[in-house]
């Protein structure tokens, strides 16, 4: 038998504090006193405490849960105490009068706009758009292999409900990876409004995101919990 006192090792915690921060963010999401920083904190908090306490030995816990006041009350003067202490860990610089100043290198030898060209090309890496957006179709292949008409497609890009990829001066290609049941995943538009763009949305939608407890933006999309993830998107594109 499993001794009691034994604590859970460190993955445990991490997974234990990621389940709890998951579900306390989709409980509070809809509490309209909870703006996303406020919210994301809190469901983080949540977390790590929990972890803390199952990392405890029997015992302790069981003293824990007789002084659950006292403990709120730390708690909340904890997380006072690093409000009021916002520049806490700043190192402090001594700043000279008077600075010296300094002219630098200068721009160094101007080239000709043809030789700046070659020099780029030997530096360029050429890749592919595949490589890095997975999948992608056409107006023509997804017409024929979704049935999707051009008319809808170009009113869904236009409202940025779908997500275009410029390929080459004038071709747009689409990730397939957005689309289900023949139409794009919804909530596309609210990620590209703040993203600023269909590329940065698209490279942010593919990532896997340890917010999200690791799972792709896109697929929490095609899953219709649209709000969680444009709440994690608004604290990762919004003024830190």
């Amino acid at each position: 038998m499993a001794n009691p006192n034994l604590q859970i090792d460190h993955d445990g915690n991490g997974r234990v504090a990621d389940r709890v921060t998951s579900k306390v963010t989709n409980a509070l999401k809809t509490d309209r006193a909870f703006e996303s920083g406020s919210l994301a904190l809190s469901a983080h908090i949540a977390g790590a405490a929990a972890a803390a306490v199952l990392n405890l030995p029997v015992e302790a816990r069981q003293e824990l849960a007789k002084r659950q006041a006292e403990l709120m009350r730390g708690v909340r003067r904890l997380v006072e105490t690093f409000s009021h202490d916002v520049g806490r860990g700043k190192i402090k610089l001594a700043v000279p009068e008077a600075v010296e100043p300094s002219k630098g290198e200068g721009l160094g030898t101007i080239v000709s706009a043809e030789e700046g060209r070659r020099v780029l090309k030997e530096l360029a890496v050429a890749r592919k758009i595949e490589d890095w957006a997975g999948p992608v179709a056409g107006a023509s292949e997804l017409n024929r292999d979704y049935g999707i008409p051009r008319s809808t497609l170009h009113r869904w890009q236009h409202s940025d409900e779908v997500i275009g990829l410029l390929k080459g001066t004038k071709k747009h290609v689409f990730p397939v990876e957005q689309f289900i049941d023949g139409r794009p995943a919804r909530g596309i538009a609210s990620i590209v409004r703040l993203a600023g763009g269909h590329r940065i949305a698209w490279l942010w939608l593919r990532q896997a995101n340890p917010v999200l407890s690791g799972r792709t933006p896109i697929d929490l999309l095609k899953q219709d919990r649209i709000d969680e993830v444009v709440d994690t998107a608004r604290a990762y594109f919004g003024p830190q």
